[in-house]
Parts: structure tokens; C-alpha cells; sequence
């Protein structure tokens, strides 16, 4: 994908205006409770840093106004990861859905491509996360002193090297996923923190260079939240939602 700012803009501060994101969403489901999106990537859930109108709350705030002053983000994803994420409609049902979450009773599936095949099919991760700066951004770092954490991973398929895995975390710490692929030595392909925090500052600063692409293998971060299940707060029926994999998934396998 061109970005002619890459290069315009090497060595500056870029504003909001000269940021990429992918700014397309996809309304999977909604209620007089809350909106399930399936979000693209790069795109923040939202306003964070530059980003005050590039986000996805805040496009669905400009498109829902002026009915949309209450929406919330429930579950985060990180602005490369694409999926499903839960938007409240009012601050009661933010935090029903949130307590969903605490308690682990929302059920969570994504599908990750990984540079290199698993030695074991499947299998858990249990390492605790701690949190070290690096270059100004906090990392997550093994630490038998930190934050448990557990994740489930299946590879589903094998290709050119690189192999496509359904995740399943079992705790929802922050980067969770991508530091624990990372430390098993099977990074996600796209992911700039985890494979070279350098390249991941020069990204942040001068956007993306062609050249990066033979580190990180994918202009993004290939990692997607697929699914999700739980009982709606209010009715208690069940809720299943899924989302396609974008096709820079199969792209890049093939």
C-alpha cells in the first residue's frame, strides 16, 4: 500500500492529518444496549496521542450523532489488531459488559499468523508478564513477579514456513498474546514492539518504510479477534459473534 507521507515526513513529527489508519468497521450486531464492530487495522478504538478524530469511537460518534454521546469502548484492541470489539450505549451497560470481562465469562478467540511452526501443535503459555520502557514505550517482558497470564494456542495451518493459529487467552493482560508468541519464539508476523522495538519508534515517527518489511515480514500486525461468546447483560440470551479474516491473512500465506 503507498503512503507517500512515509518518506514526506522522515525525521518530522507527522500530525493527525498526515497518520494512516484503515478507517473502515463493519456493525456486526447492535441493541439498544451495544454495537458489536469489526474494526480494520491499523485503526485506534480511541482518541489516543495524535489520534483526537482518526478512531474508531470517535468516527462512530461523528456518524451516530447526535444519539451517540454515551458510547464506550469495551473490549481493546490494540490500533494494528482488526476484529471485534463491543461499543456501550450508556454507562450501565459499560459496566455490565465490563464485569462480563472481569469475570472471564466473555469468551475470547482470535487467529494469529506467526513467523515459524510450533513445535507442538497445540499447547499453553503460562508465563507472568511483567512491564520494562523501552525507547519511551512499555513492553511486556517475562517476570515471575508479575501479572499471571495463560494462553491457549492450536495451529491450524502450516505454510511457506509460517503457520496460522487459533488463540485462545485465558487472561486479558495487556499485549498479552503478542508477548507470549513472541517469548515462545514464534513472534506474529507484523508485530514492529515484539520483533524490533526499533523499528516499532521509527514507525511511530516517520510511518512506514518499505525496507522494515524484511524484519517484519507484514506491513501489519497479523492478528485478528474472531470471536466472541457470552450472555447478554440484560436478557442473558446467548451472544455468538464472529468475524471473517481479512484477506491479507490468506494473502500472506499463500
Amino acid at each position: 500500500m503507498k503512503r507517500d507521507f512515509s518518506t514526506r515526513m522522515r525525521g518530522e513529527m507527522r500530525t493527525e492529518e498526515d497518520l494512516f489508519v484503515d478507517a473502515k468497521y463493519k456493525i456486526l450486531y447492535e441493541d439498544e444496549f451495544f454495537l458489536a464492530v469489526d474494526k480494520s487495522a491499523p485503526l485506534p478504538v480511541h482518541p489516543v496521542g495524535r489520534f483526537k478524530k482518526k478512531n474508531l469511537l470517535s468516527l462512530l460518534k461523528e456518524e451516530r450523532s447526535p444519539d451517540s454521546g454515551d458510547f464506550g469502548i469495551v473490549n481493546r484492541l490494540d490500533s494494528e489488531t482488526s476484529g471485534i470489539v463491543l461499543v456501550s450505549k450508556s454507562s450501565a451497560a459499560a459496566g455490565q459488559l465490563g464485569l462480563l470481562l472481569e469475570k472471564r465469562k466473555i469468551y475470547k478467540e482470535y487467529r494469529a499468523i506467526v513467523l515459524g511452526i510450533p513445535q507442538e501443535t497445540q499447547g499453553t503459555i503460562s508465563i507472568p508478564l511483567g512491564v520494562q520502557s523501552e525507547r519511551g514505550h512499555n513492553i511486556r517482558v517475562p517476570d515471575l513477579q508479575g501479572q499471571t497470564a495463560r494462553t491457549d494456542y492450536q495451529v491450524m495451518r502450516c505454510s511457506g514456513g509460517n503457520a496460522l493459529l487459533k488463540v485462545v487467552p485465558q487472561t486479558g493482560r495487556t499485549h498479552q498474546i503478542r508477548a507470549h508468541l513472541a517469548f515462545l519464539g514464534y513472534p506474529i508476523a507484523g508485530d514492529k514492539i515484539y520483533i524490533d522495538p526499533g523499528i516499532f519508534e521509527r514507525y511511530i515517527h516517520e510511518g512506514w518504510q518499505e525496507e522494515m518489511l524484511l524484519v517484519v515480514k507484514s506491513e501489519r500486525l497479523l492478528l485478528h479477534a474472531s470471536k466472541l461468546e457470552f450472555r447478554h447483560p440484560a436478557s442473558g440470551k446467548p451472544i455468538k459473534l464472529s468475524a471473517d479474516l481479512p484477506l491479507c491473512f490468506d494473502l500472506f500465506l499463500n
